[in-house]
């Protein structure tokens, strides 16, 4: 694909950058590019449409990067598109419009779309340059790129924030969103047995395995597996391992109490702290990637250094770094499988994403018998029915156990 075919780039960098420009100002001072393009762009209103986006990602970005970067994601696609395709600005699109963009987002032209997540910019000279390799959207392909039904509903649940925040500030006239919603062809009721997406007991043996081969034949694998292992077996979701404006994880956070037990502070959903619990052979991939780091095998509470450590010093790793770690170990063990003949693990293995190996663990904790009260507090649920419905759903099991003795 020339890089030349998407005539647009990315309007809005990471929350940390993001942060750093003024307040009162529109555009920020070290991407000239983005705003050349804006400013380039034959639509009238768009200047606007970009001035109040900015100003709608403000209110989420020190917040919360996660909600940062999906309403970033959204608002952004949706710009571009009716910039670039219906060239129109945002506050002139009608119902129509929007059915429209649904049907461009369930098939979005190959053009708008990359097969690998890129980075959106990259410092060159003090200034922040767009990547001209980067999409808007991801191709699909293995389970990857397509929305489920989850996806479409935070889809319009945050485009319906955006355009009620536009409607607030006077900007925009409606909120056409919670119609085309109603009205969407793609988003299904789904009644059906909620299961976690989890990896096999083989799926994931061949993943930690090709993991101790990748950091076996290269040392610089030695992170790949303790992200591999770490993820897994604290059941943490990707944005608590990653660095973060209001969140750095560092060797402090391992910790033990006065009984010899091992925990690991985090920091998750709602801003709010858990202790995660660590077991014996956790401490094991611990020790040893400190010591590959040349570090002592164990942190104390004065532990400063970056749980997972960038190429710069003392500075963590984003989402998208771990992600890209992660799917370096999945494509091994997807290879893996496939040469000792088990194509369909290997393809399901394909779908999978950072989150599986925090469903993966949970799942397999209760499989052993572990109290899913202590699971629930590992995984930080608020309510044990959350826990119940992804791990156990007793209530469907034991309908499906009541059914097996009726007879045809």
């Amino acid at each position: 694909m020339s890089i030349t075919e998407f005539p647009g780039l990315p309007l809005f960098d990471s929350a940390k950058h993001f942060n750093q420009i003024p307040r009162n100002a529109v555009f920020p001072d070290q991407a000239p590019a983005v705003e050349a393009f804006v400013l380039g762009i034959a639509v009238d209103g768009a200047l606007d449409d970009y001035r109040y986006t900015k100003d709608f990602l403000s209110s989420y970005s020190k917040k919360s990067q996660d909600t940062y970067e999906k309403f970033r994601g959204d608002a952004e696609r949706l710009l571009l598109w009716a910039w670039l395709i219906k060239r129109k600005s945002i506050v002139e699109l009608r119902r129509r419009d929007l059915e429209e963009y649904t049907d461009f987002v369930a098939s979005p032209d190959p053009r708008w779309q990359t097969k690998t997540l890129e980075r959106r910019f990259a410092t060159v000279n003090g200034l922040r340059e767009p990547n001209r390799n980067w999409r808007p959207f991801r191709a699909a392909g293995a389970g990857k790129g397509r929305l489920n039904t989850k996806s479409w509903q935070g889809l319009f649940s945050n485009l319906s924030v955006f355009f009620n925040y536009l409607m607030a500030e006077d900007y925009a006239p409606g909120n056409q969103v919670p119609i085309v919603k109603k009205n969407c062809p793609y988003l299904r009721q789904e009644t059906g047995i909620n299961t976690a997406r989890r990896l096999s007991e083989l799926q994931w043996e061949y993943l930690l395995s090709s993991a101790k081969s990748l950091a076996a034949a290269d040392p610089q694998h030695e992170r790949t597996l303790f992200v591999i292992a770490t993820l897994k077996s604290l059941k943490l979701r990707i944005s608590e391992l990653s660095e973060r404006p209001n969140w750095l994880p560092v060797m402090s956070h391992f910790h033990r109490d006065h009984e010899g037990n091992w925990w690991f502070r985090a920091y998750g959903k709602g801003s709010k702290e858990r202790d995660v619990s660590i077991s014996n052979e956790y401490i094991g991939f611990l020790q040893r990637y400190r010591i590959h780091r040349g570090l002592p095998p164990l942190p104390s509470k004065d532990s400063a250094e970056p749980v997972i450590e960038s190429r710069v010093k003392n500075r963590g790793i984003g989402s998208r770094q771990l992600r890209n770690i992660v799917e370096v170990a999945l494509n091994e063990g997807c290879h893996s499988l496939i040469t000792d003949g088990f194509d369909v693990e290997a393809s399901e293995l394909r779908a999978a994403t950072t989150h599986w190996l925090r469903h993966t663990g949970a799942s397999m904790e209760v499989a052993a018998g572990r109290n899913l009260a202590h699971v629930q507090a590992d995984l930080g649920h608020g309510s044990i029915r959350t826990t119940d419905e992804l791990y156990v759903d007793s209530d469907n099991m034991e309908r499906a156990s009541s059914a097996k003795g009726q007879e045809v």
